[in-house]
């Protein structure tokens, strides 16, 4: 009777046991459960930022020199994805794009022509670059770029920012003469003429804009009169 009882209690303790062992382990796979998802969920809010920026900067003709960085640490960001989560085909096109990004050669000082038309497409321009200059910081925190490359990299999303600034006054300027609206050209040409002062660009550039702005004020005035000439002449 006693060797029965022991036994029943022998049992009971491995059940016991064998239960704390299967919690034990259940909770070990939410926990990794939950910080997997936890990764995923960063991956992909970084990958997100990085894809959009890295396209956004793409069509405003910058070096891919510059970008090289960020399509690299996209490619990884997608990869690390792609593991955690491999039903994630849907990156497959997206992989490949920053793939070939990464690899790209450049010539140095593009961004010449980059410009938009509205003042809401400038404001988003200008907060891609903004992020893209963000993502370098993070990266660089992070070591997954040198020194030099961030600075290269800041001091170049900085000229973008201006140039794109400068452009962009330029061709609503442009589209206000299109329109007969003087007084907005004016106000553009003024904009521009005060991005102009800033450093950033090189001098032959600027001289460059600065012709083609009192080339386009002079006809300006010519064809409107004397009423724009005061307007100038006041502001």
């Amino acid at each position: 009777m006693l060797l029965t009882n022991l036994l029943w209690i022998f049992a009971l303790l491995l059940l016991m046991w064998a239960g704390l062992l299967l919690a034990k382990w259940a909770l070990q796979q939410q926990s990794e459960h939950y910080w997997r998802l936890r990764q995923l969920a960063a991956l992909e809010d970084r990958r997100r930022q990085m894809y959009e920026a890295g396209r956004a900067l793409q069509q405003m003709d910058t070096d891919p020199e510059i970008l090289r960085p960020l399509f690299e640490s996209l490619a990884r960001d997608i990869r690390h994805i792609q593991t955690l989560d491999p039903g994630r085909q849907d990156l497959d096109r997206q992989l490949k794009e920053a793939e070939v990004a990464s690899k790209q050669q450049g010539a140095g000082g593009g961004a010449g022509s980059a410009a938009v038309a509205t003042e809401q497409e400038l404001v988003v321009a200008q907060r891609h670059i903004q992020r893209a200059m963000q993502i370098f910081v993070d990266l660089y925190k992070a070591e997954k770029i040198s020194a030099s490359q961030f600075e290269n990299a800041r001091e170049s999303l900085r000229t973008l920012g201006l140039r794109v600034a400068v452009n962009s006054s330029l061709l609503m300027a442009q589209r206000a003469l299109d329109m007969e609206d003087g007084v907005r050209a004016m106000a553009c040409f003024r904009r521009a003429e005060s991005l102009l002062s800033m450093r950033g660009l090189s001098a032959s550039e600027r001289q460059e804009k600065i012709n083609y702005i009192q080339t386009e004020r002079e006809r300006l005035f010519a064809s409107k009169g004397r009423g724009l000439l005061m307007l100038a002449s006041a502001e």
